[in-house]
């Protein structure tokens, strides 16, 4: 190939890199980065206990004990608290009597993972170590150190959730189950409901009724269908976390618009 056909071609390269529609193309492709880059999780460091601010008591903790020697022990338990003296506080994991007398030694290291159920959601992950094992009855507590940095990976979820406390009814054209709705957000909610009352499993399609404040009427007239999608429990009441039908969503976007946010209950009200 002589110089005047490689100019030629060159020509007609930069020619077609610079056409409009070689420009649409790449914009598209950038916007169409910059919209799976806003989907992905933000990752960021929180320092001592600012890390667990929106860390609810009883939310899942997945564990995994080292001892001094390099055996592993991958379990999981349920966050309790903080306590003033720079501590943590931690349900006993259910492991077997060996497990415990093997594992569960002051100094062992933990590294941990829990799970921020507020908001758009938000993963904790942490290095401590154990500092105290506290036996009474068949309830033990583990305290583990406060970590002084943590790795927090926010947006867990499509949409946020806001914290409400609206009385509902589960099942209305059947059994008329009452209930409340403790958070809600553009696709799911959290159902609260007395125990013995429902017996729902994950997988489960339910139908729920919304009741504004005034009680005197309905929040939205349409019934929410929703699919269970997880299931758990304390010793009063069930909570179910379901996810929203598709034919319920305009409905549920019309709630969320109307919701007010209370400065005193520091919640959303209708």
């Amino acid at each position: 190939m002589d110089v005047a056909e490689r100019e030629n071609k060159n020509s007609e390269e930069l020619q077609l890199s610079e056409s409009p529609q070689g420009h649409i193309n790449s914009s598209e492709e950038y916007n169409e980065e910059s919209k799976e880059k806003a989907k992905e999780p933000c990752e960021s460091i929180h320092y001592g206990e600012d890390a667990f601010h929106d860390v609810m008591p009883l939310c899942e903790v997945a564990c995994i004990i080292t001892t001094p020697t390099g055996k592993l022990l991958k379990c999981r338990t349920k966050y309790i608290g903080l306590h003033s003296n720079n501590v943590l506080l931690l349900e006993m994991p259910a492991i077997s009597p060996k497990e415990k007398s093997q594992f569960m030694h002051r100094g062992y290291t933990i590294k941990a993972c829990v799970i921020s159920s507020k908001g758009e959601g938000a993963r904790v992950y942490f290095k401590t170590n154990i500092e105290y094992v506290l036996s009474g009855g068949g309830d033990d507590l583990l305290l583990v150190t406060l970590p002084k940095a943590t790795q927090v990976v926010v947006g867990l979820r499509e949409s946020v959730r806001l914290e409400i406390g609206l009385d509902g009814i589960l099942a209305p054209s059947k059994q008329n189950f009452p209930c409340q709705i403790r958070d809600i957000s553009q696709h799911g909610c959290l159902i609260v409901i007395e125990r013995g009352n429902s017996n729902y499993q994950v997988g489960s399609l339910v139908e729920l009724k919304i009741i504004a404040d005034d009680q005197e009427k309905d929040a939205i007239d349409e019934t929410l269908q929703a699919v269970v999608k997880n299931v758990s429990k304390t010793s009063c009441y069930l909570k179910y976390g379901v996810k929203f039908e598709e034919t319920s969503l305009d409905y549920v976007s019309t709630l969320i618009e109307n919701l007010n946010f209370c400065s005193i209950q520091q919640k959303f009200t209708l």
